[in-house]
């Protein structure tokens, strides 16, 4: 967390950009997976010895460590990774990333949603619907 906290402070690390890994969404903050750990391993090159060792790539083993921090919201069902809708000018994608309980970990004030994002929330047996919770 320390790492990415930094990065968004020097600005190594964008956010709420069309490439940021990380966004505002919902009141809280969203990262992209796997892209912010493929980004921290790639920042980090000693991780890669480690995640050999317990024979995963570099990536999944800091994802791994990052979920035992318990630090994101998980979804109603359990699920650990979160749907977002990116609507654009020309066209609409989904990412796939975390969902911090608490902003305050990054931000000293929360900054305002992305407003190209919205969260998709799993709903049973229909598949996903937006939520526009916490947007204004």
């Amino acid at each position: 967390m320390a790492w990415l906290k930094q990065g968004i402070l020097s600005r190594r690390l964008i956010i709420n950009d069309a490439k940021a890994l990380v966004h505002t969404v919902s009141g809280t903050t969203y990262l992209v997976s796997p892209g912010v750990f493929q980004r921290y391993a790639q920042e980090h090159p000693q991780v890669g010895a480690q995640a050999k060792q317990e024979s995963q790539q570099d990536w999944q083993w800091i994802q791994k460590r990052f979920e035992r921090l318990q630090l994101h919201r998980k979804q109603p069902n359990g699920l650990n990774i979160w749907t977002c809708k990116v609507t654009g000018p020309r066209k609409s994608r989904h990412l796939h990333g975390y969902l911090l309980e608490d902003s305050s970990l990054l931000f000293l004030e929360t900054p305002p949603n992305n407003p190209y994002l919205s969260l998709l929330c799993e709903t049973t047996g229909s598949g996903l619907h937006e939520s526009n919770e916490g947007q204004h």
